[in-house]
């Protein structure tokens, strides 16, 4: 059920972009507010108390997911697979936000340039230089490739349902309520533990994805650094996604909207390196 409900809710997420519109994360947010407010005090604000936040989450999302299991022959249980897979990624598409950005680029309207770029990078962190603009962009996809896809795509996998909501919840804790504190330390960590495997198997698939030698040297002198934490699997994402380009990640190989249209293939690539891996895992299952 995993290989077809990843399919189908890919598919989904691509054919159907008016499906991003009803990935509002508000009424999540709300509970967590709701809780802290009546749970506050040092006993809630470690690593415990985040985990007890968000248990009734997670809990609600196995119940469901055992309940549909075998209605209607397994076809509610899969509907409920995609739901959740779906609602899960993004919450904005990766590859239109790209389209966006590279029709802005050609369109030579700096404004326009700036407003899609802050799809992907935060507003004061875009460069005024277009060709520097688009490195930043390329780079930005291959990072946000991880945290819109590969991460959720990842858990998913592994735990059904249960690991998207677990990744997404987590996510958007970190984006949204990583105050500084013990609470928003506790965020931070269990962010960095989520996101440490899938996206260092999404840097080993851009290296198979794209130019293997180079994405190796950028893989050994991201680790010479020590990453540390959630930004520092983040800077191995970018330097060896570079490496995998065959460009420098500050300057060298193609610039503008083919090294940013580049980095997109070269995710694409690897989507389906990781789907034939899955599949090749299902059929495994399904043959012991």
């Amino acid at each position: 059920m995993t290989l077809i409900s990843a399919l189908l809710g890919i598919a989904a997420d691509r054919l159907l972009p008016q499906l991003h519109e009803y990935r509002r994360y508000a009424p999540f947010l709300a509970y967590v507010d709701w809780v802290r407010e009546r749970l506050s005090g040092p006993a809630w604000e470690h690593i415990g108390g985040l985990l007890l936040l968000l248990l009734p989450v997670w809990t609600a999302v196995v119940l469901v997911q055992s309940w549909t299991s075998d209605w209607l022959f397994g076809l509610v249980g899969l509907l409920f697979y995609v739901v959740v897979l779906v609602y899960c990624l993004g919450p904005r598409d990766l590859g239109a936000d790209v389209d966006t950005y590279c029709q802005a680029h050609e369109s030579g309207d700096s404004g326009l340039q700036q407003r899609a770029a802050a799809f992907f990078l935060s507003d004061d962190a875009v460069a005024d230089d277009p060709e520097q603009r688009a490195q930043q962009v390329s780079t930005a996809v291959l990072v946000e490739a991880n945290d819109r896809l590969f991460a959720v795509l990842f858990w998913f996998a592994l735990l059904g349902p249960l690991g998207a909501v677990l990744y997404r919840s987590v996510a958007v804790l970190y984006q949204q309520r990583r105050d500084p504190g013990e609470f928003g330390d506790s965020i931070a960590w269990l962010n960095s533990a989520l996101v440490w495997l899938p996206a260092r198997l999404l840097a080993f698939g851009y290296a198979l994805s794209g130019h293997f030698d180079a994405a190796v040297d950028g893989w050994r002198e991201a680790h010479r650094r020590l990453p540390q934490g959630s930004e520092g699997t983040l800077d191995v994402l970018a330097v060896t996604g570079a490496g995998a380009l065959g460009v420098d990640s500050e300057t060298a190989g193609p610039n503008g909207v083919p090294r940013v249209r580049a980095a997109m293939r070269l995710v694409w690539r690897t989507l389906a390196i990781w789907l034939v891996v899955i599949a090749l895992f299902t059929l495994a299952g399904w043959a012991s």
